[in-house]
């Protein structure tokens, strides 16, 4: 029997286990109350989007995430603040074994692809005008373009597809998404005219900088 995979929009697991290896060594880099990086809490909120109780745990939205003890166990794991302050945690495992993207999430990283060759495509051109280095936004160091990330800040892009689905009135549907037809694992739009209003309120609404990857 074939290994079960586990597809996030930023990264593929071969398997369950490998998955669960990925989030503990995650978990371990932090200490209790420290807040995850930008790149780990951007991983992490994609895996919560497989939780079973996804919608409640998530609630208002998700304003950080960071490690703590469990309330119930003598041991820690991941929490979440929401944004008006109130907290929970979750279990990585129960997300991986509840796999099966919700609708929500694939809406979510239709949502990241629509845009992810656009944001390529400035990022090779401000490395480009600026000569091949550039300042890291939060530490000021010159770096490279590999060696860099072109971050959204404030709005974070979780809040802009937050926003999008609230201004526009969006009841999520799976005639508005599909699955890429290769061997990839690629959700996009099935709604042309959605996806362009997507791209254009995201034009409008995202500010992004470049940062050292992996920089908290």
């Amino acid at each position: 029997m074939a290994r079960q995979t586990v597809n996030l929009h930023s990264i593929s697991f071969k398997s369950k286990s490998e998955a669960l290896s990925y989030f503990k060594k995650m978990l371990n880099r932090y200490h209790d109350e420290e807040e995850l990086n930008s790149n780990d809490d951007e991983i992490l909120f994609e895996l919560l989007q497989s939780h079973p109780e996804m919608e409640i745990k998530i609630g208002v939205g998700v304003n950080r995430f960071y490690r703590a003890k469990s309330s119930i166990h003598p041991t820690s794991c991941f929490h979440l603040e929401r944004i008006d302050g109130s907290t929970t945690d979750f279990s990585y495992k129960v997300c991986i074994d509840g796999n099966s993207p919700t609708l929500v999430q694939q809406f979510y990283d239709a949502c990241r692809y629509s845009v992810s060759d656009r944001l390529i495509q400035e990022k090779e051109k401000l490395f480009e005008e600026s000569g091949g280095t550039m300042v890291c936004q939060k530490t000021g160091c010159q770096i490279s373009i590999h060696d860099s990330e072109y971050r959204h800040t404030t709005p974070r892009f979780r809040d802009i597809v937050k926003e999008f689905i609230s201004e526009f009135n969006i009841v999520i549907s799976p005639k508005q998404i599909s699955h890429g037809a290769d061997m990839q694992y690629v959700v996009k739009f099935a709604d042309s005219e959605l996806e362009e209003l997507f791209k254009k309120f995201h034009t409008k609404q995202s500010n992004l900088a470049i940062f050292k990857k992996y920089e908290r």
